[in-house]
């Protein structure tokens, strides 16, 4: 069955087809715009949140305690290192180095990244099971099986203060921060499980 169709209506259809056609593709470049519009402001978003300023106070403040936390974590590892005649103490010493220097190396990268001074502006001694002056002086003039358990004993509330202390930055924005945070709390905390069960042989 063939509809017929008269010029006039034809005509009409034609424009309809023809205003129908150019909707739409002023409905697809109005589009594209919006979505290069929307691309553009989120990238200028990324790119704010990537620019200056990344680290908290309270990330910031954590890296410099944390830095010389490690660090003496270090010297006591030497230490051990030099006057231990212990196998799994001098194993114990050199596996806390292993971890811990490449651990300062990284936090310094980031107070640096972020144009952060190390210093954290006052001492750190007592802080986070940290040693005195006069408890290192001791340590280093000890030998034998006392040395070994002033060492254990001390790296147990070392590494103590250094698990509470991640607690400053669980909930970093950061998520290397977070991350960094989660290794510390469980590598330094199965060290303590190991330094405990050591210390019982002694």
């Amino acid at each position: 069955m063939q509809v017929k169709i008269d010029k006039k209506t034809g005509v009409l259809l034609s424009v309809i087809a023809l205003l129908a056609v150019l909707v739409a593709a002023l409905s697809i470049n109005m589009l594209s715009n919006i979505e290069n519009e929307e691309h553009s402001g989120m990238m200028d978003g990324m790119h704010q949140s990537t620019t200056g300023k990344v680290l908290s106070s309270s990330d910031a403040m954590f890296l410099q305690m944390m830095i010389p936390h490690h660090e003496q974590a270090i010297v006591m590892s030497d230490l051990a290192l030099k006057i231990s005649k212990n196998q799994e103490l001098l194993a114990l010493a050199a596996q806390i180095k292993a971890a811990q220097n490449p651990e300062i190396v990284q936090m310094k990268k980031w107070l640096a990244d972020d144009g952060r001074a190390e210093d954290p502006g006052h001492s750190m001694e007592g802080m986070g099971g940290m040693l005195s002056e006069e408890d290192l002086k001791e340590l280093s003039n000890s030998s034998g099986k006392t040395f070994d358990k002033k060492f254990i004993s001390g790296m147990i509330e070392h590494h103590i203060g250094a698990v509470e202390m991640v607690k400053m930055i669980q909930d970093s924005k950061v998520a290397d921060l977070r991350a960094f945070a989660d290794v510390i709390t469980k590598t330094q905390s199965a060290e303590i499980e190991l330094m405990r069960n050591l210390l019982e042989k002694i």
